[in-house]
């Protein structure tokens, strides 16, 4: 599995960092947002729980998928502005 950082937006306003990843992924199922969020904290250098894959969308009859990600500056943030259901996708909530 691949990635490549292809959009990279500081959004002050919501004290976060929006990334776009494309990922290619040969001959391998659409990649876990568990794996997807390890790369993401070893390329940028950021705490894995402060990272929340939002979603991935894999085009049809490729192997390459598009991942939308935001990384938070702290846990108190992330639990106020993602919803419930994303931050449990992500396994940082129960």
């Amino acid at each position: 599995m691949d990635l490549k950082i292809i959009n990279r937006e500081n959004n002050q306003l919501l004290n976060r960092e929006e990334i776009i990843v494309l990922i290619d992924h040969k001959n391998e199922p659409t990649p876990k947002r568990d794996d997807i969020r390890e790369k993401i904290s070893a390329m940028i250098g950021k705490d894995k729980n402060l990272i929340v894959v939002e979603k991935i969308l894999t085009e049809f009859g490729k192997q390459r998928s598009k991942a939308f990600v935001n990384v938070y500056q702290n846990e108190e943030d992330m639990k106020k502005l993602e919803p419930k259901h994303i931050l449990k996708r992500n396994k940082i909530i129960q």
